[in-house]
């Protein structure tokens, strides 16, 4: 059982699993290696780094966060389903449950869609490709108590620097619930 799952290796994913590993939760991180971050050849907006690929700054976040004991897995998700009091994430290989869930990732948006949300198409992303839950507000908490949404399907606009903090904004949220009292990190 792990404290913390969160599907999708992306920024948004990656910021969110940083907050709650620190925080002392078992974390573990769902990729298979297909962010659209990956696709990112020079971002130059990303405040204290003038330059980098997206795929370098991946790098970097995976790097940051397996010293702070998240668990990477390169698995594919096939299905989630809430198992009250928890949640069950199933990937090719096995099952695993957990408390808190995250779902940061615009590949597989039907379960979203049989948990009743409404899933609609980001107007914040150009490419009319990413889809966002509608109704959402920018803390990415669902209806449903321990589910979260980060990234762009929370609506935040498609910028690596956003979607990033957006999903950090998930993990804290996630920390302070755990904890039962505001969580605060400073090194």
């Amino acid at each position: 059982m792990f404290d913390v799952m969160i599907i999708g290796g992306g920024v948004a994913g990656l910021a969110a699993s940083l907050f709650t590993a620190k925080a002392g939760l078992t974390t573990v991180v769902f990729d298979n290696d297909v962010s659209q971050a990956l696709k990112v050849h020079a971002i130059h907006n990303y405040l204290g780094i003038p330059e980098i690929s997206g795929a370098e700054l991946l790098h970097r976040y995976r790097e940051q966060v397996s010293a702070v004991g998240v668990q990477l897995r390169n698995e594919t998700v096939v299905a989630w389903e809430h198992v009250k009091p928890y949640f069950r994430v199933t990937t090719e290989a096995e099952s695993y449950d957990c408390k808190y869930l995250v779902i940061a990732t615009n590949l597989n948006t039907q379960p979203l869609t049989d948990f009743g949300f409404d899933v609609v198409v980001n107007q914040k992303v150009p490419s009319g490709k990413i889809r966002m839950v509608e109704g959402l507000g920018p803390e990415g908490q669902t209806h449903i108590p321990g589910l979260y949404i980060a990234g762009l399907l929370s609506g935040a606009a498609s910028q690596a620097i956003i979607a990033a903090g957006q999903g950090a904004s998930v993990g804290v949220d996630i920390a302070t619930k755990a904890a039962g009292k505001s969580y605060m990190w400073h090194d």
